[in-house]
């Protein structure tokens, strides 16, 4: 059809056009071309072929003909012929609609609609911790993916997602709200930093449009870049961004790119290596970066600018030296790493200490969001998930206890009682430790395993005690692990079984709870 020009495909860019006829997606296709009778010929042609060649059918009742620039009437008798329905501007498709601007915030109303309906109240109240955090992991890699890896979210968009993922962690929802005890992004950290692995919506979008930018690197001869070639042109090597007439989507794709110069990468030797990004022509790979460039500077704000250090990037001999091969060369101002074009000034040799002390505060350094031993040990296989985030909460002191809750002025001080009736306040480290009811069960459960006699001031050193105290193995550990794990769920358990059972009775006997409770903790 096309050889013989009997369809005419639409054309992008005007020096070196480039011509796109049909593209794909998954089950789907997509045809283009210009306006013309001729070509609305062409189209019924190959569907009747194609329905005749392979056995298919095509559904004409889910296909649609859409126009740019075109006139209604044009598009109905066009539609007409080919027996579909006449699409407009913007359409949905996988959810979103194709065709609208992606900075407002009704773009992503379709995604927000999908998630409240997936994240209803119902499923919150039925579902444990653990559920409902498995099931806003299995949201946010599946619904969300597609919507941010083409367009950045606008930040509205991003706070109201998180706010519905928020309210449903914690069993509330938008008209029915609970209180937040832990912040969403401590949630978001690492496992091993202390969080639980949730992804952050926010950076999650900004990595997922960096894949353009590695794909500008590696496929240079794919259609999409081709086609973004011809629509805004290359200088010097790199896209142009392409100003007001650009799409907003390719201007936010630029501007990212922009922004992703700079990249660290570790290796197997712990080490950091410094990675430069570009769009420019040669290597389709990423050129690894001069280590002692002064583009390291920007990484930790250290001020000086881009050309801080660019006098000794220039003397420098080994300035395209890996990080690996320059530590291993030695980093002492004797050392083979530095080998220089002439002999260094006074101030230059200076500004070189002043280098040296910068990278190895880059390479030393921690990010000081850190997880102890206490924190990690909560993770355990043979434990159920919601016992690990009870436990998660634990040690953090964020769990409804009456202290707690007189603290955020949501229960009365009158209320402060322990449940069990021993008369202290009803703290984390009260219930769990000193409870003269509830902390038999520790004494109970180190005579049948045979260990020492613990004194504790905080629960985390408790729980660092009560596995050290059996020693052995790593084994016996790990059973150490899981019987502090247990005695803790099992506490918990039986303080609000307790509560239930008093509000339960108070509701019976149609008493005030001040009332009833103070009657409770005088016959006990």
């Amino acid at each position: 059809m096309v050889e013989r020009n009997l369809f005419t495909g639409y054309s992008v860019g005007e020096s070196d056009p480039i011509s796109v006829l049909h593209l794909q997606f998954a089950d789907d296709t997509l045809l283009v071309g210009f306006r013309c009778w001729a070509n609305v010929c062409a189209l019924t042609v190959v569907l009747v072929m194609f329905e005749t060649m392979s056995g298919l059918k095509v559904n004409f009742n889910k296909s649609m003909l859409v126009g740019v620039n075109i006139p209604g009437s044009w598009l109905g008798e066009a539609a007409s012929i080919l027996r579909c329905k006449v699409g407009k501007i913007p359409f949905l498709y996988l959810g979103l609609p194709i065709g609208s601007d992606p900075r407002r915030l009704s773009f992503c109303e379709p995604v927000l609609a999908r998630l409240t309906n997936i994240l209803s109240r119902w499923k919150s109240r039925f579902l444990s911790f653990g559920g409902r955090l498995i099931l806003i992991k299995s949201v946010l890699t599946s619904l969300s993916v597609y919507a941010l890896s083409f367009f950045k979210a606008p930040l509205g968009t991003i706070s109201s997602i998180e706010s519905l993922l928020i309210n449903f962690f914690w069993g509330g929802s938008e008209d029915h709200r609970k209180i937040s005890w832990i912040s969403w992004k401590n949630i978001c950290l690492r496992k091993e930093y202390g969080g639980l692995g949730v992804s952050q919506l926010r950076e999650f979008n900004l990595a997922l449009l960096g894949k353009w930018c590695w794909r500008m690197l590696v496929d240079r001869e794919g259609l999409w870049f081709r086609v973004l070639a011809a629509r805004y042109g290359v200088e010097r090597g790199r896209l142009k961004a392409g100003g007001r007439r650009g799409s907003s989507w390719w201007r936010e794709i630029a501007r990212h790119g922009n922004k992703t110069h700079i990249h660290g990468i570790g290796t197997g030797l712990g080490i950091p290596e410094l990675y430069g990004f570009g769009f420019g022509e040669g290597k389709t790979r990423p050129r690894p970066a001069p280590l002692p460039c002064l583009e390291i500077t920007s990484i930790r704000d250290n001020g000086g600018g881009v050309g801080r250090f660019g006098r000794l990037f220039n003397l420098a001999e080994t300035n395209s030296c890996l990080v690996v091969e320059m530590a291993s060369l030695g980093w002492g101002a004797s050392g083979e790493a530095w080998v220089w074009r002439r002999q260094l000034w006074v101030w230059e040799e200076e500004m070189l200490g002043e280098c040296q002390s910068l990278l190895l505060d880059l390479l030393t350094s921690q990010d000081p969001v850190t997880l102890d031993d206490v924190k990690g040990l909560i993770w355990h296989s043979q434990v159920p998930l919601k016992v690990s985030i009870f436990a998660w909460q634990l040690l953090r002191d964020r769990l409804p206890t009456k202290a707690n809750l007189i603290t955020r002025c949501i229960l009365s001080s009158e209320f402060h009682h322990c449940v069990s009736g021993c008369g202290a306040i009803e703290s984390a480290h009260h219930l769990f430790l000193s409870c003269s009811t509830f902390s038999s069960l520790w004494s109970h459960a180190r005579s049948w395993i045979g260990s020492s006699l613990m004194d504790s001031h905080t629960i985390s050193y408790h729980f660092v005690q009560f596995i050290s105290s059996a020693g052995g193995s790593r084994a016996r550990r790990s059973f150490m692990q899981l019987i502090w794990l247990v005695c803790a769920w099992v506490i918990s358990k039986e303080r609000n079984h307790i509560l239930r059972l008093t509000k339960l009775i108070a509701s019976h006997v149609g008493q005030d709870q001040d009332i009833f409770l103070s009657v409770v903790e005088g016959e006990e």
